[in-house]
């Protein structure tokens, strides 16, 4: 079933202590990314103070699961987030109607639910009705090149609960180069470079 898709995914890391994404001082550049052996991707805050490298742990379903090296996991299906492991609100599941096809069209409209689990260990759900617009052209800087890509915006309400998703697409592809997505009211957002992207030479 859907709230079960996650059964066999690593979940060690999910506990209900925050754990802090390690702090990198590094230069993210070409060089830098041709260390690594592996595909990777950088998980971000917004201001850029704090960063996590990860690496893929596996493919289950078409949904491709990262993880760092302190347990932090995220789970993604066409790049879009979809659960989350090791943070104090973590995304236990999403879902949505229409997620194939989410940023391939200049202006739509769709719904998605979120499940968390809250603190007496029972499962809370949002409902949040969205809409995507997009931006072509925007000029968008990864490693040391300057791309242009395709912003897609993702405005998204339940009730109270509200959140903006930024997505950074390859033109007339449907690759996520990046991504501001939000994990959960305690969370926040994180940014996410696709990185892996840059090691397959496409550019």
């Amino acid at each position: 079933s859907f709230y079960n898709i996650y059964k066999n995914i690593f979940i060690s890391g999910s506990t209900s202590t925050s754990k802090k994404i390690e702090k990198e001082k590094k230069v993210y550049d070409k060089e830098w990314l041709s260390k690594f052996n592996q595909p990777i991707i950088l998980l971000s805050s917004l201001d850029g103070k704090l960063a996590a490298t990860l690496v893929a742990l596996g493919n289950y379903d078409s949904k491709l699961t990262w993880v760092s090296s302190d347990g932090i996991s995220v789970s993604f299906s066409n790049g879009i987030l979809i659960a989350t492991r090791g943070y104090s609100q973590d995304l236990m599941e999403s879902r949505h109607n229409d997620r194939n096809v989410l940023l391939k069209s200049s202006s739509r409209s769709h719904s998605k639910t979120y499940r968390y689990l809250d603190g007496k260990n029972e499962y809370k759900e949002f409902n949040f009705s969205c809409t995507v617009i997009s931006k072509p052209n925007s000029t968008s800087s990864f490693l040391d090149l300057k791309l242009k890509t395709t912003k897609f915006i993702e405005s998204c309400e339940s009730g109270n609960a509200s959140h903006v998703n930024e997505y950074y697409v390859l033109p007339e592809t449907d690759i996520i180069l990046k991504s501001k997505q939000w994990i959960s009211e305690a969370n926040g957002y994180i940014i996410i470079y696709n990185y892996y992207a840059f090691q397959n030479d496409l550019f």
